[in-house]
């Protein structure tokens, strides 16, 4: 019997989060302990409020990457085809909007 592995994909997740709360060891501990691999994480810039960073991961679960990181506050500021967040937010926007409309 022969098993195929799943497709793991090699991504670069671009986040940007508040100076104050940003954490290299947070990142870290939020995908890996969710089985997540990461290759590199670095600084793209910083400024007087914020640090976008640069995360290299391999992951078989793109979404629940992302998933994982806005649920620590972190803004996902790349784009990604298999992340459906942005497109689910608007959807629920014109629903809310219709809805008060009546």
């Amino acid at each position: 019997m022969v098993v195929e592995n799943p497709v793991i994909n090699d991504v670069l997740i671009k986040v940007i989060k508040e100076i104050n709360s940003f954490s290299f060891s947070e990142i870290s501990n939020i995908l890996e302990l969710n089985n997540i691999k990461i290759f590199s994480i670095s600084i793209v810039k910083i400024d007087s409020n914020n640090v976008v960073c640069n995360i290299n991961v391999k992951s078989n679960h793109l979404v629940s990457s992302l998933n994982l990181l806005r649920a620590y506050e972190y803004e996902i500021i790349s784009d990604h085809k298999e992340d459906d967040f942005l497109d689910e937010l608007k959807n629920r926007s014109r629903y809310l909007d219709k809805y008060l409309n009546m």
